[in-house]
């Protein structure tokens, strides 16, 4: 019997109200298209689009999960169902925005523009990811997609899209990881990373650098510096401060008590910089520092400076006053710091090219 006549004898069976009649319908269409599988640009093909795209409308989303499951693999799926079910909620849709090769890079870009969080992720866990793509969903993501995203070595990121994801993870945790883990991250946008990440995210980064050529990673290291301060220069605010400082180092006034002084008084901008100054770092670092949720970033700055324990105590107290218990904190805030070798500090800093003559 001839596909089409088949196809449309079944067809003829829809008229049937049951949803399990329908579900046999759409079984015994589907497993006609897979037993015959005519060629995409052939009249039995559009045939079978229109068909199952209208009946998968009709069946409960257990269907259409049992039909997008089918389909995901397929490399000759009909279209229109492919780009439907894509579309669909997320329980019939994932398995095609996972696998279908029948979707474009344009039909993916689309779905990333106007899809859920759900879809997103679905999306982002594809074998291979294209840069448009991706650039969607880093737009458009939550934290938790754009991570699932940067962890997929399959998924191409162009420089804006890398250089977006990481000022992200600058405030955002849930993203340092994957990007510090990914093998292809440019290392001047890891050393941006230096001072926000946890000390063990920090070892891994230093470990890379490590097995850098050592002019590409001055080279990458000095583009870190200067996209950085180049942010930090458009702070009029922070221009002041660094006039202010500049002042208070020429009268010799300059030193601990001034930094406690400006923690008291709510001074942070002149406070980053009169630390900044005080531990030959840039501005950007002693900035992230203050900001931080960590006190890590503080005392690795403070350490490498060559700052007495007790100062750095202070600071850090001043730092966090009224979030916790002083007295508690100070006696952490003593045993963190004396954890921190100097050299272990020395380090880190040599590696985040943070003194003022490293540019």
């Amino acid at each position: 019997m001839a596909i089409e006549s088949r196809l449309h004898q079944l067809v003829d069976l829809a008229k049937e109200k049951s949803s399990d009649r329908r579900r046999e319908l759409l079984r015994n269409i589907t497993d006609l298209f897979f037993e015959t599988t005519p060629s995409a640009d052939s009249t039995e093909h559009g045939e079978f689009d229109e068909v199952l795209s209208r009946l998968a409308m009709q069946t409960a989303k257990e269907a259409r999960q049992e039909l997008s499951r089918r389909f995901s693999e397929a490399p000759l799926a009909p279209r229109g169902l492919i780009l439907q079910l894509a579309r669909d909620a997320i329980e019939v849709a994932a398995p095609i925005l996972q696998k279908s090769t029948v979707l474009t890079e344009k039909d993916m870009t689309s779905l990333a523009e106007d899809s859920s969080q759900a879809h997103l992720k679905a999306l982002s866990g594809r074998d291979t990811v294209p840069e448009s793509v991706s650039d969607a969903i880093v737009r458009r993501g939550d934290d938790h997609t754009v991570a699932a995203l940067v962890r997929n070595e399959g998924a191409r990121l162009s420089r804006s899209t890398f250089e977006a994801v990481t000022e992200r993870a600058e405030s955002s945790p849930v993203l340092q990881a994957p990007l510090v883990q990914r093998e292809n991250t440019p290392p001047d946008l890891l050393q941006d990373l230096m001072t926000v990440v946890e000390s063990n995210l920090r070892d891994q980064i230093m470990e890379r650098f490590d097995k850098i050529d050592p002019d590409v990673l001055e080279d990458a290291l000095a583009a870190s510096h200067a996209r950085l301060e180049a942010r930090m220069r458009a702070d009029s605010e922070l221009e002041q401060a660094r006039n202010f400082i500049n002042a208070k180092k020429l009268r010799r006034q300059l030193d601990g008590a001034l930094l406690a002084q400006l923690l008291r008084e709510k001074k942070m901008a002149h406070f980053c910089a009169g630390l900044a100054e005080l531990a030959g770092v840039d501005m950007a670092a002693a900035k992230r520092a203050v900001e931080h949720p960590s006190i890590d970033p503080l005392c690795l700055i403070c350490k490498a400076g060559g700052f007495e324990r007790s100062l750095f105590v202070t600071l850090a107290v001043l730092r966090n006053a009224g979030k916790g218990d002083a007295l508690r904190d100070a006696r952490e805030y003593g045993r963190i710091y004396d954890a921190l070798s100097d050299r272990d500090a020395q380090r880190a800093i040599r590696f985040m090219m943070l003194r003022k003559n490293a540019a």
